[in-house]
């Protein structure tokens, strides 16, 4: 809704300037009516135009984002079953680990046992 009221701000501000250009112009009324004919269908054709490319430049705006909004749905979804994938396999890595440092812990235990037994002979 802004953009539209700023544009219809610009469109009448620039109908206003240009009434106001005309009336303060040194040519007579006559002449400038003559002039405003001549070029009344080369400046609705301007305007055409300006309001094609507004409306054009709008619906770009909204498939923008749209496409946007899709595009940030899809590389949501990847980090989160790339984070879920990660922790599956860190979570099998972590469980040979914990086994490791078990075996090591045992082994650890066993050798202080051998050394406690040999240092009592």
């Amino acid at each position: 809704m802004k953009v539209k009221t700023l544009l219809m701000g610009f469109l009448i501000g620039g109908a206003a300037a240009g009434v106001a250009t005309l009336l303060a112009a040194p040519s007579s009324g006559y002449q400038t009516r003559r002039i405003l004919k001549a070029n009344k269908n080369e400046i609705l054709g301007s305007i055409k135009d300006i309001k094609a490319a507004v409306v054009e430049l709008k619906d770009s705006v909204t498939l923008a984002s749209k496409e946007g909004k899709t595009v940030i749905q899809s590389f949501i979804t990847d980090v989160k079953t790339a984070i879920y994938e990660w922790q599956l396999s860190t979570e099998e890595n972590k469980t040979e680990l914990q086994k490791d440092v078990k075996e090591l812990e045992e082994s650890i235990q066993e050798l202080e046992k051998e050394l406690a037994a040999s240092n009592s002979k």
